[in-house]
């Protein structure tokens, strides 16, 4: 059973809080405004998966970001040597790099293409650009279920890690999947071309687009955060 969504924002927010947020967590310090807001930036996208349905990835992503944050704050108070050092720039990189990573799912996840497309169009980028990267968002949830299908399917004929070994594994995981992949790549190039996506002229949208509230609450937030590492 899925959670209902509580909002969802404009794709422009979207893809500048993502831009924004990837420049601050690698570009931050460790102390005083730095650590504020690299922690207003791992927050944003927590907020945004609630926002969109997705509580649970959002439970499993702050109790990852926030232990690795703790764990990077904590050793670099101390003496560090050897070991020390080394799990420090672990913890350091899986703070920095998992809030990029999971906003980029968040906008897989709530952008729909129609509405990705139109967003686009309205700052006059070139379709040579807008096609490709519609035909990305789309395939990117295609390969998930793909997945997902090929490890169901390996589990019900008795196929796991432990029993055949990783490489014969790995052959049974991969082949599959890209067979599955090219297929559904062909399939939604065809339904692209049957709706009119290569057509030449802007189409005609019925989606609804522009900043709503949650878009401007989230932009304030980025801009603050923004703020922050600046001013700190």
């Amino acid at each position: 059973m899925t959670c209902p969504e509580l909002f969802r924002l404009d794709p422009r927010t979207t893809l500048a809080v993502v831009g924004t947020l990837n420049v601050v967590m690698f570009s931050a310090g460790f102390t005083g405004g730095d650590a504020a807001a690299r922690l207003i930036f791992l927050l944003i996208p927590a907020v945004l998966a609630v926002g969109v349905g997705r509580i649970a990835a959002a439970l499993a992503y702050l109790a990852v970001s926030l232990s690795a944050l703790a764990v990077e704050r904590w050793l670099l108070a101390g003496d560090l040597a050897g070991a020390g050092a080394l799990l420090t720039g672990l913890a350091g990189l899986v703070s920095r790099l998992a809030p990029g990573l999971f906003m980029g799912y968040v906008a897989v996840v709530s952008i729909r293409v129609s509405e990705f497309m139109a967003s686009l169009e309205e700052l006059r980028i070139p379709r040579q650009l807008v096609i490709p990267a519609a035909v990305v968002l789309r395939f990117l949830p295609t390969v998930g279920e793909e997945s997902a299908a090929v490890a169901t399917a390996m589990s019900a004929r008795g196929v796991s890690l432990l029993r055949v070994g990783p490489l014969p594994w790995l052959e049974y995981r991969l082949i599959p999947l890209l067979i599955s992949t090219v297929k559904s790549g062909e399939e939604l190039s065809q339904a692209a071309l049957t709706r009119g996506l290569g057509r030449p002229g802007r189409a005609e949208r019925i989606c609804r687009i522009g900043l709503r509230p949650p878009d401007v609450v989230t932009l304030l937030t980025c801009l603050a955060g923004l703020g922050v590492w600046i001013v700190g």
